[in-house]
């Protein structure tokens, strides 16, 4: 693979163009690709031409850039995470109708829940989770499930920071997070409120495979002082999870940790 001057690979530079885009920035201008990309306006738009000709980007009706459908067609061809979320599906589905706000599932990537799959109403409360976003773990209810169960030396070494604040709630002591995560994991469960946005409450639980480990979160994110119960939900979700595990075993679906 050719490398530039700067000594970055093609796939290096492909990576930081596709890395770019974002839920906050799911458009931009060239300039502004280049920019985010940290690459020289004319090399930006030979990567850019070039990715269009595949279909790994397009242009919107208003000239901008976009992540394009070729993308879409090759992450859906052989992605755990996808089948993961189909599998899922139906039984998020059931506790969707159930609460009637926000449902999602997510998994870990690095310091980061990566939502894989959000089911929401126009009714529901506000939340900045989105398909394919991520939210920072220690912040939210599906990443501290996530935390908790994770190994030790991944809870530890994420434990070392950073730990910022989302909101003036958000737990960012280290002592107090390791409590939390040790009650977490005894009770399979993370309820948080305001961690994340001002007025909502997260409640996620784990979802097991058929060994007993942990590969994702399933988690709800309602109206703190309008939703339907803590005890109900969390009895909608853990039901939705055995689910989920019983399936991914009968289809014999492998996820990547």
């Amino acid at each position: 693979m050719a490398n530039s001057q700067s000594g970055d690979s093609m796939i290096d530079r492909l990576v930081r163009v596709l890395g770019s885009f974002d839920p906050d920035h799911p458009s931009l201008s060239t300039d502004e690709l280049s920019e985010r990309a940290g690459l020289p306006k004319s090399t930006a738009y030979r990567l850019i031409n070039d990715m269009m000709r595949h279909n790994l980007l397009q242009r919107d009706p208003n000239g901008r850039i976009r992540i394009g459908v070729g993308m879409w067609e090759l992450s859906n061809r052989a992605s755990d995470a996808v089948d993961l979320a189909t599998v899922a599906r139906p039984h998020m589905s059931a506790v969707h109708d159930f609460v009637g706000e926000n449902t999602q599932l997510g998994i870990l990537r690095e310091r980061e829940v990566l939502i894989i799959e959000r089911m929401s109403k126009p009714a529901a409360v506000i939340h900045r989770s989105k398909t394919a976003g991520r939210l920072p773990a220690h912040a939210s209810s599906c990443g501290l499930v996530l935390l908790a169960h994770a190994p030790k030396h991944v809870r530890e070494a994420y434990l070392r920071g950073p730990l910022a604040a989302i909101t003036e709630k958000t737990t960012t002591d280290p002592a107090v997070l390791r409590t939390m995560l040790t009650t977490i994991r005894t009770d399979h469960f993370a309820e948080l409120a305001g961690h994340i946005d001002d007025g909502t409450t997260g409640i996620a639980v784990p979802v097991f495979d058929g060994n007993g480990l942990t590969i994702a979160s399933l988690g709800v994110v309602v109206d703190s002082e309008h939703h339907i119960g803590g005890p109900a939900i969390m009895q909608a979700l853990r039901t939705a999870s055995a689910g989920i595990t019983k399936d991914l075993e009968a289809r014999g679906t492998t996820v990547v940790d």
